[in-house]
């Protein structure tokens, strides 16, 4: 009987995995692969995806790996995403009943499970076939995403139509994810499996597509130089801009630029999806951010602004133990950001997009890296803090044109006398730590990474600048 069992357990076991090449802008970028396993009573799905960009002769390879354990029912049984680095990033969640454990950089804490329905990958994947089969317009679904955390992810697919893909008969879907307006085509075949996505973020497009083994991994081998791609252009040059106080732009060219106004920055939409932009550095509205709610959030650890950091919390003493007890909040920021500057010493664009403690330990990387660790030593000394990207000017030279290119800083919030004020802070700078030619397009508190491109995604490689008027 013995025997007989462990026969019949092997027999129930099952493993499938499916490659895709991912490309970017139609040129060879990397791979993602799916893979998914049963035994006995649980489902596992693996998906891994791995993906390189150039970057002005650097590479940056962004990978990741996610694993969702689920019963058949598609409830969810444990769940863990490794993000890869010179630091691998793990973080894993068991559920149980109506509480998760959540582990992550070796610590325990216990959260509320999700409320309302919702499912494992596997699930949704028999669910989408049983729709497909019924010729169902939508299909609307809740899906557990290691990737999102503990919020499910509400999708909606749109049927198209049937399409022959790669040889694969599969139904065309329009798909929005959470409140993404970014619409994501997907072709699906009969099972439920994904054959083919396509989305565009801004101009830049990506497409991922069902490949053998051997194609996905050769991917990686030349991977494409976005930069150049993404550079704005500008009407005509900015003399003397690091000198300036006040200028005005007309961001031109797409309706879903966003219209951000925030310190020194006023924007307002003038028609026309063209956004103008008004930056005046002796001018700057007092914050709307003043609840306790508001300023937790700007004060909080996050997996990127972990302000609970050994390291982080003893860079941030190491400066402010050298000042005088009656320093200002405003003086105290200048200080950090200048020790930022300073502190990082390997200055490339070889990292993606390293959490604060990563950046305290490597002493490396580019504007996301020194925006990062200036938010949470801000945090640690309790001046809130958050990450702003956008738009900063380049000059150009050496046969390059100028230039808008895209950057990221920090903000924090400081008190004046008129009220709490938000100031921006460039580590990248040596000495000026803002200039009139910085446009801000996207704000994030630093508790989703994800957030800080939602507003620079739809301006990537669709709009131009024009130059009103500079003093």
């Amino acid at each position: 009987m013995a025997i007989l069992g462990i026969l019949l357990c092997a027999s129930m076991s099952f493993a499938d995995i499916r490659w895709y090449v991912v490309e970017l802008q139609g040129q060879p970028a990397g791979w993602m692969s799916i893979e998914r396993r049963e035994a006995g009573e649980l489902i596992t799905t693996i998906t891994q995806m791995r993906v390189a960009v150039g970057r002005q002769g650097s590479v940056v390879v962004t990978a990741f790996a996610s694993e969702v354990v689920e019963f058949e029912n598609g409830n969810i049984h444990s769940m863990r995403r490794r993000i890869e680095g010179d630091r691998p990033d793990e973080t894993s969640w068991r559920f149980d009943g109506r509480s998760v454990t959540l582990e992550h950089d070796g610590q325990e804490s216990i959260r509320q499970a999700p409320d309302g329905m919702h499912v494992g990958p596997d699930a949704e994947r028999r669910y989408v076939a049983e729709r497909i089969a019924a010729g169902e317009p939508s299909i609307s679904t809740r899906v557990i995403d290691p990737l999102s955390g503990l919020d499910p992810v509400p999708t909606l697919r749109r049927r198209i139509g049937e399409e022959a893909v790669y040889g694969h008969a599969t139904v065309r879907f329009e798909t929005r994810r959470g409140d993404e307006q970014r619409i994501v085509d997907e072709w699906i075949d009969a099972d439920g499996n994904l054959v083919r996505a396509r989305t565009s973020i801004g101009a830049v497009v990506q497409e991922i597509r069902l490949s053998e083994e051997a194609a996905a991994r050769r991917a990686l081998a030349s991977p494409p130089d976005l930069i150049d791609a993404t550079r704005v252009t500008v009407s005509r040059a900015i003399r003397g801009y690091q000198r300036l106080r006040s200028a005005a732009f007309v961001l031109k060219g797409n309706a879903e630029t966003p219209v951000l106004s925030s310190g020194v920055q006023r924007a307002e939409s003038i028609g026309g999806g063209s956004v103008r932009v008004t930056i005046d550095l002796d001018e700057s509205a007092p914050a709307v951010e003043s609840s306790s709610d508001d300023l937790d959030a700007l004060l909080a650890s996050t997996e990127l602004l972990e302000v609970d950091n050994e390291l982080v919390v003893q860079l941030a003493g190491r400066v402010t133990r050298s000042l005088p007890r009656a320093t200002t909040s405003a003086a105290k920021a200048e200080a950090l950001r200048g020790f930022v500057h300073r502190y990082i010493t390997r200055k490339n664009l070889d990292v993606a997009l390293a959490s604060a403690a990563t950046v305290a330990r490597d002493r490396e990387g580019d504007c996301t890296e020194h925006a990062t660790l200036l938010a949470a030593l801000l945090r640690v000394e309790q001046i809130p803090s958050r990450l702003v990207a956008g738009l900063s000017y380049e000059a150009g030279g050496a046969g390059a044109p100028p230039a808008f290119v895209y950057h990221v800083w920090t903000q924090a919030l400081i008190d004046g006398d008129d009220g709490a004020h938000w100031v921006d802070l460039d580590a990248t700078q040596r000495l000026r730590p803002r200039h009139v030619a910085q446009i801000a397009l996207s704000i994030s508190d630093g508790s989703n990474a994800n957030d800080l491109w939602h507003g620079l995604a739809p301006t990537l490689g669709t709009i131009s600048i024009d130059v009103e008027a500079t003093r």
